[in-house]
């Protein structure tokens, strides 16, 4: 599976989460895992469970964001003028609290692809307006980070 489809099952682990899910975020993702898989058989091809590398991937992301959700918000009420976070679209809140922890916490990821893969996302899930708004506060704040990432997790995550 590719990270692309990895980050799709976190977006609908954390957009569950954000309409009200009050179950354990990665009893979500595994629910999410599985009936995708179901879908697959459904739809004759072949399934793909996530690898041991793709579940900790999947689980370090759900977990950041979660763990750092008030932060985000604070960041993208920053840059959404007019508009507070609780305001926005469910998929566009997850979208962009995803793509700003990928590119501000995340050591490996250049901001870029975090900005694409937050784009690439929305344009599935939410309009071309979406699309524009999360690409243009992304943009935004990728613009002021200094050379790499600007901020770090602790490598214990």
């Amino acid at each position: 599976m590719k990270r692309r489809e990895v980050r799709e099952l976190v977006f609908k682990t954390l957009f569950a989460c954000d309409l009200g899910n009050d179950t354990d975020p990665f009893l979500l993702l595994e629910y999410i895992t599985k009936d995708r898989e179901m879908a697959g058989r459904e739809a004759a091809y072949q399934p793909t469970k996530l690898s041991v590398s793709e579940n900790r991937y999947a689980r370090r992301l759900t977990s950041g964001v979660l763990s750092r959700k008030i932060e985000l918000d604070e960041i993208i009420g920053s840059y959404s003028l007019d508009w507070n976070v609780e305001r926005l679209g469910g998929a566009e809140r997850s979208i962009l609290r995803m793509g700003f922890y990928e590119m501000l916490f995340d050591e490996k990821l250049p901001p870029a692809i975090a900005i694409n893969e937050a784009v690439d996302l929305i344009k599935k899930y939410g309009t071309s307006e979406a699309a524009k708004f999360v690409n243009g506060i992304l943009g935004k704040k990728a613009e002021e980070l200094p050379a790499g990432n600007l901020l770090q997790e602790s490598k214990e995550e």
